[in-house]
């Protein structure tokens, strides 16, 4: 599965009104990063004029930032539309090496990918999302949505969501559940806060997560939490099948406990490289 069709940034608020009272904080910076991110796949060309109505900045402040990331190499113009060039991939890539998951989780995937023949995936937290950071992709999947390194998808509407958002602080957890209702995929998307608590209930209370034809029907996922040292839960990794050949039952019979092993292992190699952990902010 890829993206959903974007939503709203979380940066469409103006970028410079955060932290104006702290003398560390960098307000130029903070713009020209909120120009990046504007840019979605609902948008990869924008004017000046959208650059600003995506961000909350002025016109002349967005026409600043733009040309200093042109002139930087992040951005490129053509006419009177900005797009990004492959340059920003530099930013990801440095997070993702500086975790070493190539190294530490992407083998995991691969075998639970090789004996299965599931997509699999580790993802963690940010915002109202689930970001994937490793991917192992199922063979043959034909289906409107597929994932990749980077992909975010809504958090109530994703298995290894529903891990992270069980296992957040009580008034974390609170503060998401009052943005109900959300948006709804399939019938079986749940949206208002009272299902969602429910189903952070039993997965705490179970361990795991498993969702069917609930981002997308032919969709049927298990998800389970990975730990730091410390027992927190910082990431979740899932098996992601075809709900049309893949019964509940089958799916929890063999999958859950190669899900677990991977993510003791997982946990266990990240204790040695605590990095990712605490880039999370879980």
């Amino acid at each position: 599965m890829e993206n959903v069709p974007d939503r709203p940034a979380e940066s469409s608020r103006p970028a410079d009104t955060r932290g104006q009272a702290d003398r560390e904080f960098v307000g130029g910076l903070a713009r020209g990063l909120a120009v990046i991110e504007c840019f979605g796949t609902d948008a990869p060309e924008l004017t000046l004029t959208e650059v600003a109505a995506r961000t909350g900045l002025t016109p002349a402040t967005a026409r600043r930032a733009l040309l200093t990331l042109e002139a930087l190499g992040y951005v490129r113009q053509n006419r009177r539309r900005f797009v990004l060039r492959s340059k920003v991939l530099r930013l990801g890539a440095a997070y993702l090496s500086s975790m070493n998951l190539k190294d530490l989780v992407q083998p995991q995937l691969q075998a639970l990918n090789a004996r299965f023949g599931d997509a699999s995936s580790l993802t963690v937290l940010e915002g109202n999302d689930v970001v994937y950071l490793a991917h192992a992709a199922m063979e043959k999947r034909e289906r409107r949505l597929r994932q990749s390194v980077g992909s975010r998808l809504p958090a109530h509407a994703a298995s290894t969501g529903h891990v992270l958002l069980a296992h957040l602080p009580d008034p974390a957890r609170a503060a998401y559940l009052a943005q109900a209702p959300f948006p709804s995929f399939t019938a079986n998307t749940p949206t208002d806060a009272a299902t969602l608590q429910a189903l952070c209930d039993a997965t705490r209370a179970n361990g795991h997560a498993l969702v069917r034809d609930v981002i997308e029907y032919g969709v049927l996922a298990l998800a389970v939490p990975i730990r730091d040292a410390a027992g927190r839960v910082f990431a979740a990794i899932n098996c992601s099948a075809d709900s049309m050949r893949t019964r509940d039952e089958e799916m929890l019979a063999t999958r859950l406990p190669a899900l677990r092993a991977a993510a003791n292992e997982i946990g266990e190699a990240l204790a040695r490289f605590p990095a990712l952990a605490h880039s999370t902010g879980i």
